[in-house]
């Protein structure tokens, strides 16, 4: 009977996928009927065989319906693309119908491009759709932006591209590190990325104003205000990012941070403008025009600092609970 059994168990894949010649067919049945075991043993592998082939098929539609999407977004994107065609052909006929040359038509192009890149481009873009996107979307706008600064005479491009950068910067690059692309190639450096762009960004910024109002006090003015606030952000994204303690310690680091920085900045700004520097005045009962900055900067301190050891007091009892 165990001979019997290493047999029919072996012929059992046979059977399931009916290839089994009929003599090996009779005699599985056969033994089924009788042995309890390999009866079992046949209802599992029977199971386990449907299950396989429910994925399998669950996976061809998903590939199928997949690429059925994808052709119907093509197509829509290349409908979508041949209607943007019809007013650049029109505006490019009556451009040089009027004799003006070339002119306008650029931004009309430059226009329907941003348009593009915010509709065609997410339909027919095979893969990475948001990276594409946002890429096409900042590209088209700044070269809209040369366009106009051509056709005008200007000389504002830079102030504004590097403007409409950094403001691009702050709302989609901490998206676009995530996607697949960047993701890979960044691994766990994707905020120290979108940190180091933005400081980069911010700073050809100030460049570009400056070298454009040409104020002979703009630089020292600007980086009197912007180092504070750029070291006040770093300190904030190094101490989320790479202290290793609890998320109750620092929300109260952060928040001791906050009411610090508050306090601290006006003084700290003015001593780098080589002003003079004082303490602000706390008058908790006296509210009017000269005590209310300085009744909000105590209270700011006061509250930041006393949230803060609220919150490290509560992390170091939940971290020791937990060893």
């Amino acid at each position: 009977m165990k001979y019997q059994c290493e047999i029919v168990r072996d012929l059992m894949p046979l059977y399931l996928d009916d290839i089994a010649s009929e003599q090996s067919r009779q005699m599985v049945e056969a033994h089924l009927s009788e042995c309890k075991e390999c009866s079992a043993l046949f209802s599992q592998m029977k199971n386990d065989e449907l299950e396989i082939k429910v994925k399998e098929e669950k996976t061809d539609v998903i590939a199928r319906q997949k690429k059925i999407f994808k052709r119907k977004s093509a197509l829509v994107g290349s409908v979508l693309a041949g209607i943007f065609m019809i007013p650049i052909l029109i505006c490019l006929i009556v451009n040089l119908a009027n004799g003006d040359g070339l002119t306008w038509f650029f931004i009309v192009l430059a226009s329907l491009l941003v348009a593009a890149s915010l509709t065609v481009v997410p339909l027919v873009a095979p893969a990475n759709k948001l990276l594409w996107t946002l890429g096409t979307f900042s590209a088209s706008l700044i070269l809209l932006l040369g366009v106009c600064c051509i056709y005008t005479g200007g000389k504002w491009f830079f102030v504004a591209g590097t403007s409409v950068l950094f403001g691009i910067g702050m709302v989609f690059l901490p998206f676009a590190v995530r996607s697949r692309v960047l993701s890979s190639v960044l691994k766990r450096q994707k905020g120290l990325t979108v940190m180091t762009a933005d400081t980069v960004l911010y700073v050809l910024m100030m460049l570009s104003i400056g070298f454009y109002t040409k104020e002979p006090d703009f630089f020292k003015a600007s980086a009197a205000i912007s180092l504070p606030l750029i070291a006040f952000a770093w300190a904030m994204f190094v101490l989320i990012r790479y202290v290793g303690n609890n998320g109750l310690i620092k929300a109260g680091l952060c928040t001791m941070l906050c009411g610090v920085f508050v306090f601290f900045a006006d003084s700290l700004i003015g001593l780098l403008l080589g002003l003079s520097v004082h303490i602000p005045t706390f008058s908790p009962f006296l509210w009017n025009f000269a005590t209310i900055d300085g009744n909000v900067k105590w209270l700011s301190l006061i509250v930041g600092v006393f949230l803060g050891i609220v919150f490290i007091t509560i992390g170091l009892i939940y971290r020791r609970k937990q060893k």
